[in-house]
């Protein structure tokens, strides 16, 4: 339930949540969830079309099936919003991280800062580990100076799980939100903002700057409705940075037609150049691991990993194959505590 107007700022959600003492307030605004044309149903939230017959509820109403799992769009209920009026507080110079930037991340970082300030589009190109966040925080402290609202948006928890303690210890005056599905915090409305791309879905010309990190990976990549709502949760003169290890053909081209500009840094902080894989076939693997057994090259492996103190994942090829793998490392590494994880794991986000 909605209870203060703040909640509403800059976010777009349904009318039906409303508390009954904001519903007569006049700054709200409303609009119909859906677009209805001959053939389509088309969301506002989401930016899906649906064919009618898809879509059809009884009495001839309509709803959106492919964001229903936020909460249902229908032809019977609205969406309701309040402009972003960003309310905040001038501070100065509110960054509190006292490390210091590389030669080439100092570049880069003042590459973004200026981009920021210009209004424009930018890709920050640099291979994992290169120290992007650290690289950002000269850019978020001129964009909080300046009063303007910030989301860090990543494709996935994990990744918002380990932004948000960095954003926090780099910014500690500064009241920061995370959102995602499984989030047990309840939303504030603040300057800067830590997400799950599909929590913007629920914000309509928010941010002043929007930073989108992983743009090259699922679920992002190629997702339209994704897409949609980076472009509905930006303000129309806002600005969006791109993070990535890997661009795609997309930001290629974004780059060649000159809509975006670039920089790009191929080394880690400590100039070192990234490990190369090494492949290491094994024969009747999936035999193996059927009856419990792995190979003495892999033990030697993860032996001098374990020795060396490293810590080390191990992937498997099937789910069921986790457990198998580490009651076999049991016998190896007795005084070894192996943990296990997968996607729908109900304490993967603890474990991780």
């Amino acid at each position: 339930m909605i209870n203060e107007i703040s909640e509403l700022y800059g976010r777009r959600l349904i009318a039906t949540n409303l508390s009954d003492q904001l519903k007569n307030d006049n700054r709200l605004k409303f609009t119909n969830g859906l677009k209805i044309n001959r053939s389509w149903i088309i969301c506002k939230r989401c930016g899906t079309q649906t064919k009618k017959r898809l879509a059809k509820l009884p009495n001839d109403q309509y709803y959106c099936p492919v964001c229903i799992q936020m909460g249902r769009i229908d032809t019977l209920n609205q969406l309701v919003y309040v402009e972003e009026p960003n309310q905040f507080e001038a501070v100065l110079n509110p960054i509190t991280w006292n490390g210091e930037l590389t030669p080439l991340q100092l570049q880069c970082s003042k590459q973004i800062t200026q981009n920021f300030v210009d209004g424009k589009d930018h890709l920050l190109w640099a291979v994992t580990g290169a120290g992007k966040t650290e690289m950002l925080f000269n850019a978020i402290n001129w964009a909080l100076e300046n009063g303007l609202r910030i989301a860090l948006a990543s494709p996935r928890v994990d990744v918002c799980l380990e932004l948000f303690p960095r954003i926090q210890a780099a910014f500690e005056s500064i009241n920061i939100s995370l959102l995602h599905g499984k989030s047990t915090m309840n939303y504030q409305y603040c300057q800067l903002t830590i997400c799950t791309i599909h929590q913007l879905m629920k914000f309509y010309q928010a941010f002043d700057v929007l930073i989108i990190d992983e743009v090259d990976v699922f679920p992002y990549a190629g997702n339209s409705m994704l897409h949609f709502a980076v472009k509905n949760a930006l303000k129309r003169n806002g600005t969006k940075l791109y993070l990535t290890a890997t661009p795609d053909l997309d930001l290629f081209r974004m780059i060649k037609h000159h809509t975006i500009s670039v920089s790009y840094l191929p080394k880690r902080f400590h100039n070192h150049l990234l490990p190369e894989i090494s492949l290491l076939r094994q024969k009747k693997l999936r035999e193996n691991i059927n009856v419990g057994s792995i190979s003495n090259k892999l033990i030697k492996i993860m032996r001098s990993k374990v020795e060396a103190k490293i810590p080390f994942l191990v992937f498997v090829p099937h789910i069921n194959d986790l457990e198998i793998l580490k009651r076999v490392l049991g016998k190896y590494f007795d005084r070894i505590i192996f943990e296990t994880v997968f996607a729908n794991d109900q304490n993967r986000l603890a474990k991780v």
